[in-house]
């Protein structure tokens, strides 16, 4: 039988690092503090050197960067120390991001973004964060003695725009990711919030062991996708692997994460392709085997703290996203002699069965979707599919779902081959390969190519993203079964995909997930993760993130002015990361 759900970190591999109280430090937040952004470094010694952001809030008005040791493997923690410290009514200026990492020779960098603000509701978006009367600087501190004392902070650009973590290469450089932010004309119905405006990233290199940065090269630049958040680990000399998490309207219109290549110590970059994960803030490094590890927020599917083992070289196909919370609602059976894959879904997270997939550019690309499906019950809101504009089946009938008087009277509840395709503004739809229904989508489309539980609504951002956000968005409770389905997207200037799936294959339509992505925490609340990991010399991997604790009950209990995310470490070996 195939795996039915991916690997979890047992509770018992978790361990607490930041403390209850600070009683030096005052608070200004009533809800007590938000601790943010882990950083780690393993010693030759064994000590874990670790920081994080400790603040008011996300969108903080008083940030301070602390650091802590362990001497035990990330059991037990010291009590952390103040680094540095910025407020909005002092500094005019938060701390935003800090990144850790460790040179051969010891030392141990924190890479910093400050952000000038004011108080209030004065939190920006990157891109107005680094225009020129606003302005962001990135910022290095640095310890030669295992943590034990920090200097700095020594200003190493005026630019900002989330760095990485610096990575030491085999010829003595040092590098470093940072997303910037440009205008582009070639997004139809620029998403919000941010518009006509795109992220784009470079690679900063120093060739003095980090006392200047003269060298930048372009990295990843392309309106579609937003490439943003940058990791990036050097996997044999000269030879560097990129993750680049998508920005284009927060990540939530399906494409996946994209592997950067460099050749030449990251003075260019090969063209991006399509990775199977999809990573916010991926921290990648090489473990002691030689594979390569990566940690990861995961989005816009099953929400969580997650790892992901590969070789450096290792190819792969395009893999979907998907949206199930609850394992059980999605499962492969055998019905007389015919494998099916029955899911039963339901209003709000935790009944979500969702499979997402790379999006549509624009209104003329061409969306195809085949399924071989049969539904037993829905509700009033159906099943839906989207192939850029969503489609919903009723047990007797089919429409569009933005357009509901736009439909045909059928019988969902037997077997059939349905044949959706959006093509020059036509949705046409096709049953047993009989033609059905034709008509103009032109008000009604979307970028969203998506299979299962409707979750987000239009080519906007705040709708999408709605559906991270508010429970009611995850509409249709039905029981449905399918034997197939086929998707392909042609897109005029960017990735195009043609993905196909079958029950008799006896795997789930995501099966990679399920064999080899790690859930390290659920994290029901978006913002969590932003994760650090490092290996001790015994084997000993020790993943940093910032978490709710991972149940649907903390995420509820935050939802509605409960505690805020705390720093967790998994200590784990390379064999609990894979099957």
């Amino acid at each position: 039988m195939p795996n039915s759900v991916s690997i979890k970190i047992p509770d018992e591999k978790k361990f607490q690092v930041s403390p209850s109280h600070y009683p030096d430090l005052a608070c200004p937040n009533p809800r007590g503090w938000y601790h943010s952004v882990a950083g780690v470094a393993a010693m030759p010694s064994g000590t874990l050197v670790a920081c994080y952001r400790l603040s008011d809030s996300h969108c903080a008005v008083s940030t301070n960067i602390m650091t802590t040791r362990s001497l035990d493997g990330g059991r037990t923690w010291e009590t952390p120390r103040l680094l540095t410290h910025c407020n909005v009514w002092e500094d005019h200026c938060v701390w935003v991001a800090p990144q850790m990492s460790r040179l051969r020779n010891g030392r141990i960098l924190i890479l910093v973004d400050q952000g000038q603000r004011n108080a209030g509701q004065d939190w920006p978006m990157l891109s107005q964060w680094q225009y020129p009367e606003r302005g962001m600087s990135n910022h290095l501190f640095w310890s030669d003695d295992e943590g034990l004392s920090w200097h700095g902070p020594r200003l190493i650009d005026e630019v900002g725009g989330e760095p990485s973590y610096i990575t030491e290469l085999a010829a003595g450089t040092l590098l470093y990711t940072r997303t910037d932010s440009a205008r582009t004309d070639k997004l139809q119905d620029a998403p919000l919030p941010w518009g006509n405006i795109y992220y784009k990233n470079s690679a900063v290199i120093s060739t003095d062991s980090g006392k200047t940065w003269p060298q930048v090269s372009s990295l990843a630049d392309d309106p579609f996708h937003g490439d943003c958040e940058v990791g990036v680990t050097e996997y044999a000399p000269g030879h560097l692997l990129a993750i680049t998490r998508i920005g284009m309207g927060g990540s939530v219109y399906g494409q996946p994460s994209r592997f950067v290549r460099s050749h030449d110590g990251g003075l260019t970059w090969e063209q991006p392709t399509l990775s199977p994960i999809y990573a916010h803030r991926a921290c990648v490094r090489q473990l002691q085997s030689g594979r390569l590890l990566a940690t990861y927020r995961s989005a816009p599917g099953k929400p969580g703290n997650c790892a992901f083992v590969f070789d450096p070289e290792e190819q792969f196909d395009y893999e979907p996203q998907s949206r199930i919370i609850e394992e059980e609602r999605c499962r492969l059976v055998t019905t007389g002699s015919q494998p099916e894959l029955r899911v039963e879904s339901d209003e709000g997270k935790a009944g979500t069965v969702s499979f997402i997939f790379y999006p549509a550019q624009d209104a003329g690309a061409r969306v195809e979707i085949e399924a071989t499906l049969r539904v037993e019950a829905a509700d009033i809101n159906g099943c839906n599919l989207s192939a850029g504009c969503w489609v919903r089946f009723e047990p007797n009938r089919i429409c569009l779902a933005d357009r509901p008087e736009t439909g045909i009277h059928f019988d969902t509840s037997d077997w059939h081959d349905y044949r959706l395709v959006r093509e020059n503004g036509i949705l046409s739809l096709h049953i047993d390969g009989e033609h059905a229904l034709e008509t103009s989508v032109d008000e009604t489309w979307n970028r969203l190519v998506r299979i299962g539980n409707r979750v987000g609504g239009s080519s906007s951002f705040y709708d999408a993203h709605k559906s991270n956000l508010n429970d009611g968005y995850f509409s249709n409770a039905s029981r449905t079964a399918w034997r197939a389905m086929r998707v392909r997207v042609d897109n005029p200037d960017t990735h195009s995909i043609d993905w196909s799936w079958t029950a008799k294959s006896g795997i789930y339509p995501d099966q990679f997930r399920r064999d080899r992505v790690v859930e390290l925490d659920m994290a029901f609340h978006a913002d969590t993760g932003y994760s650090s990991w490092d290996q001790l010399p015994d084997g000993t991997i020790a993943i940093l993130d910032y978490t709710n604790g991972g149940s649907l009950e903390s995420y509820t209990w935050h939802k509605h002015g409960g505690h805020n995310p705390f720093i967790r470490a998994y200590l784990v070996h390379e064999e609990d990361l894979v099957r």
